[in-house]
């Protein structure tokens, strides 16, 4: 078994404050925000989408601004919570907002990163931070354990959200069939990804794992949104491509139009797949939801003949490029 299926396999583990460790966290003690700003990129900030898709099931009502950009966001918020996650801890992006926000002195800020400049930086200067061990999983692969650190820097800040320890109700391995199903389905395919809006974030967790494992071009967009301009690009009949619909349970109006724009693609030679939600909470559909995509991107890379010792990276070639263009 090489590391990526061990992982997937074991991505339940990840669902506990049991893996983190935590420093300076008595620093929020009652600071009380009005808003969270989250600031990272790529597969460290799957948190941040994840937490703005639950908030409301788990009681948190604060307004969230997910950052994926250098420096800082502007907003309207007096007393924000700014949380810089980056699993490797040397990401260019959140390192930038960080130092931004050093000198502005601001003291609502806390770090998530497995280690690097942020964690050595929040260690030397008594910031708040979350920790955990990277072992040999990548970015995208670890939105468990970021997820609970993410949600303990909360806690601790004096927010009082639900957050269940859901580490032995994930059944990973129950979805790897489906997943091989699945993949089978994408092979040689530009694969589309739609959801209603509360679930984009399923659907870029989709694009993500497509990109970045199977190494195959992936793009996710919601509904209703994307029937008032995105289905006139089919028109042409010249498209080989793959349409995910993650099913809505917005509304009977929302399902209708879902099977509707599902008839018009498959009419016009996209294969259709449905995906059904799964779980009784919001937070158990998207676990699970994360851990079929993350089968089908590794089935897909398989077929793609992705070497495995490039299963857990960016394919290095382009990376290399971009670094080198980039100075």
């Amino acid at each position: 078994m090489n590391h990526l299926e061990k992982n997937i396999s074991e991505f339940g583990k990840q669902l506990t404050e049991k893996n983190i460790t935590g420093f300076n966290l008595k620093k929020l003690s009652g600071v009380r925000p009005d808003g969270i700003v989250i600031v990272g990129i790529g597969g460290s900030t799957l948190v941040g989408d994840v937490l703005k898709g639950i908030q409301e099931e788990i009681g948190l009502s604060l307004p969230i601004v997910v950052w994926k950009d250098y420096g800082i966001p502007k907003h309207w918020f007096k007393k924000p919570l700014y949380v810089f996650i980056s699993f490797s801890g040397n990401t260019e992006e959140p390192l930038s907002g960080f130092t931004a926000l050093l000198k502005k002195r601001e003291k609502l800020m806390a770090v998530v990163a497995s280690g690097g400049k942020l964690k050595d930086w929040s260690l030397a200067g008594k910031i708040p931070l979350v920790s955990f061990s990277a072992g040999n999983l990548a970015p995208r692969q670890t939105t468990g354990i970021m997820f609970y650190g993410l949600t303990r820097i909360l806690k601790s800040a004096g927010l009082k959200i639900k957050i269940e320890d859901l580490s032995k109700k994930a059944i990973s391995n129950s979805f790897r069939s489906e997943g091989k199903r699945i993949a089978s389905r994408l092979k040689d395919k530009i694969v589309v990804i739609y959801t209603d809006e509360p679930h984009r974030h399923l659907g870029y967790i989709w694009k993500i794992k497509i990109n970045e494992t199977a190494k195959s071009p992936a793009f996710n967009n919601v509904l209703p949104e994307m029937d008032h301009n995105e289905i006139t690009g089919f028109d042409g009949g010249k498209f080989n491509g793959a349409a995910i619909f993650i099913e809505s349970s917005f509304s009977p109006r929302m399902k209708k139009r879902f099977k509707l724009t599902e008839k018009l693609l498959k009419e016009r030679g996209l294969r259709v797949i449905e995906l059904k939600l799964t779980g009784k909470t919001e937070i158990e559909k998207a676990w699970n939801m994360m851990v079929l995509a993350d089968w089908t991107s590794y089935f897909l890379a398989k077929l793609n003949g992705v070497p495995e010792e490039e299963f857990n990276i960016v394919n290095p070639k382009i990376v290399i490029a971009l670094k080198r263009l980039m100075g």
